[in-house]
């Protein structure tokens, strides 16, 4: 028999034979693919991963910048003061830290647009009559809308030596000054050594509505036997001190 013969005689050996290098090819396909699989599955992780990463050291470096933008603010808040929000009809004030002996400085925000008619003005005093229900009042400074800057001194004028109670308004539309003379007696009480009760703006917003009177600044000398008047009425005799308020003009 001939070699063509055998192989026509028996086409169940010929497809069998090439069956099985059919089968051979497909394994080799699925082994070789096991290893681009394994490789696409770990480029896929890894990116994962990294992202992951990134965005984790992106949060922590945010988280840590806005901390430190905290603690600035609140140092800013202790050295310069600060005013919580208000509403359009409040009027918002708070006492603001010195760091100067006889100086003392509050923060106040009047509304951008107050009722017709109505303005506010700063009135300031260093003494306290006594049976009178508010001090004796020596000037008045226009107080700007908006927020300002309040600083009330006692200082010895280099322009004439002379011992002054001085009131200065500053805000973004300028700077307004004023000052007087203190009478001798006033002025060897505060170049003295005395006890000093204060009872006015704390660091605390307050928020009054338009129309009322604030009582920015009390500091009560305590000489000889004034120390016995802390009942919040008229002084019994004249009570010597630091005193301003904010008053409204043409207030119903």
């Amino acid at each position: 028999m001939s070699e063509h013969q055998t192989k026509e005689s028996c086409p169940e050996f010929s497809e069998d034979h090439d069956h099985g290098r059919s089968g051979e090819r497909d394994l080799g396909i699925n082994v070789r693919s096991r290893p681009n699989s394994v490789l696409r599955f770990s480029l896929r992780e890894s990116l994962g991963l990294m992202t992951i990463a990134i965005l984790a050291i992106g949060l922590w470096l945010t988280s840590s910048k806005l901390r430190d933008r905290e603690e600035e603010l609140r140092v800013m808040r202790q050295e310069f003061g600060y005013l919580a929000p208000s509403r359009a009809d409040q009027i918002a004030s708070s006492r603001s830290p010195s760091d100067q002996p006889l100086t003392y400085k509050m923060r106040v925000r009047l509304p951008r647009e107050l009722p017709a008619g109505i303005s506010y003005q700063l009135v300031y005093s260093s003494i306290w009559e006594s049976g009178r229900a508010a001090p004796t009042w020596f000037g008045a400074v226009p107080m700007p809308q908006g927020e300002s800057l309040v600083t009330l001194q006692i200082l010895n004028d280099p322009r004439d030596s002379k011992w002054k109670i001085a009131a200065v308004v500053s805000s973004t539309e300028g700077t307004s000054r004023i000052a007087t003379g203190l009478p001798p007696p006033h002025e060897a009480i505060f170049r003295g050594s005395h006890d000093v009760i204060s009872t006015g703006l704390g660091r605390e917003t307050l928020l009054m509505a338009i129309g009322e009177s604030i009582r920015l600044l009390d500091e009560r000398w305590v000489v000889g036997s004034q120390g016995v008047m802390l009942d919040g009425g008229p002084p019994r005799e004249n009570l010597v001190g630091v005193f301003a308020q904010l008053e409204p003009v043409g207030a119903p």
